[in-house]
């Protein structure tokens, strides 16, 4: 049966034929805001491991060797979901947070160790980054890649389109700077994603629908959505325990959903419904929706409506 939005995983099937895994790196970047002369603390509610899959801990020890890493996500990703295509994902911290040589050699290093362990089944990338971390020199990069044949995904972390809600989660950027960094990247030939994070403290549901709509109004290809979970040791879960503002209950997420999505151009990728964590690592006051089950509930509120993905958008449904 047909989505009723505009499911990344479809768009993939298409495009490559198969579904496509993505394998998640941590290639040692570091994020400026977390250390050295502009670091902050980090934003208030980043895991101290950036939320890397849990296949790449052995144990309690984060694996470090990226040839290790790629290794293990090709195990477990074959092992449990029989996958023969493939992204490298750049997950860990601000994945473009070096100069563009320096960029390039960790790049093509991965792309290298992975083509000689799955040859032919390297299909992107994807680089997640922090807009402050991304000018043109270094969008041209990654453009070299598509142009080599690779679908290459640009993950540019927003949160809000409100600069009063970033500076209360610690973001050290302001709403001009993703204007800056989609301005960079735009025209490329790569594909590029939102990330917003739905629940933050002081916002409302108009809050979160104009982020959603900022989103789209800078030419993304795609957003993922993040409720807003509250990693332990974070400081937001610090302030949630000291009475300082309410959590987005997990039942208002589904209908939340729908609204954000009505407003959302048909061509809009969806990459993500909600946030990600292992078992244990979130204070969750209330069960969060198993990630099954939310897809399920938000395809449910929009057929109850006879609606779907760009319903009320200017660019329509498709």
């Amino acid at each position: 049966m047909e989505s009723r939005f505009n499911r990344h995983s479809d768009r993939l099937v298409e495009r490559h034929g198969e579904r496509v895994w993505r394998i998640g790196l941590d290639a040692g970047f570091t994020c400026p805001h977390r250390e050295g002369g502009r670091g902050a603390g980090g934003c208030a509610f980043c895991a101290s491991d950036a939320g890397l899959a849990a296949y790449q801990h052995d144990g309690r020890r984060l694996v470090e060797d990226l040839d290790e890493q790629i290794s293990r996500g090709l195990g477990f990703l074959r092992s449990r979901y029989k996958a023969r295509l493939f992204f490298l994902y750049f997950q860990a911290y601000s994945c473009t947070n070096l100069p563009v040589a320096e960029l390039s050699r960790i790049y093509d290093s991965a792309i290298a160790l992975f083509d000689a362990k799955a040859p032919g089944s390297l299909k992107g990338i994807v680089v997640s980054t922090r807009p402050d971390c991304l000018d043109r020199a270094k969008a041209e990069l990654l453009s070299s890649y598509a142009a080599r044949g690779l679908e290459v995904w640009l993950e540019l972390g927003l949160q809000s389109s409100s600069d009063a809600s970033l500076a209360r989660i610690n973001r050290g950027h302001d709403v001009q700077a993703f204007v800056d960094a989609a301005g960079a990247s735009r025209g490329l030939g790569i594909k590029r994603a939102c990330h917003l994070i739905l629940g933050l403290p002081g916002e409302t549901k108009n809050d979160m629908l104009r982020s959603a709509g900022f989103a789209a109004d800078q030419g993304m290809e795609g957003i993922k959505f993040h409720d807003l979970r509250l990693v332990k040791g974070s400081s937001l879960a610090r302030c949630l325990a000291a009475g300082e503002y309410s959590s987005l209950h997990p039942s208002r997420l589904p209908g939340l959903l729908a609204e954000i999505l009505e407003t959302l151009p048909w061509d809009m990728e969806i990459l993500r419904l909600s946030a990600d964590f292992p078992r244990g690592q979130c204070l969750d006051l209330f069960p969060p929706y198993e990630k099954n089950r939310l897809y399920t509930a938000v395809e449910g509120i929009l057929a109850a409506r006879d609606s779907r993905q760009g319903g009320r958008s200017a660019r329509g449904a498709a």
